[in-house]
């Protein structure tokens, strides 16, 4: 008796990896997206959380966007780093370049939006 596999054995196998990677890579890759575009968002919220912790601390600097309604702020990225309040190493997971631009601060109805914006 021989001892192997034959050429059918051979092809069928290949044929099955052939059918579980049809259905393993467009998940796999889908999975991929998903988490950057994840990554992506809990990195604009930690702007925008950065930004309202420092509008909540500062002294009279945003007294006026913290007291009347409408009232609209930009505060950099740079000011944010600067105070402290943000890491400066901290990079966009979609370039990998350092974090960059600023955060849009609207009291709407003495609650205050922060949006970051790129």
């Amino acid at each position: 008796m021989r001892k192997g596999f034959t050429l059918v054995e051979l092809l069928a196998i290949m044929a099955l990896l052939g059918v579980l990677l049809l259905v393993a890579v467009p998940n796999i890759a889908n999975d991929n997206k998903q988490s950057k575009e994840r990554e992506y968002n809990e990195y604009k919220k930690t702007i925008e959380n950065a930004a309202e912790v420092y509008v909540e601390t500062s002294d009279d600097t945003y007294a006026d966007l913290k007291n009347n309604n409408g009232v609209t702020a930009t505060i950099q990225l740079s000011e944010l780093k600067g105070a402290g309040v943000l890491k400066e190493n901290l990079k966009n997971p979609k370039t990998n370049q350092p974090a960059d631009g600023s955060v849009s601060a609207v009291n709407q109805n003495g609650m205050i939006k922060y949006t970051y914006n790129e």
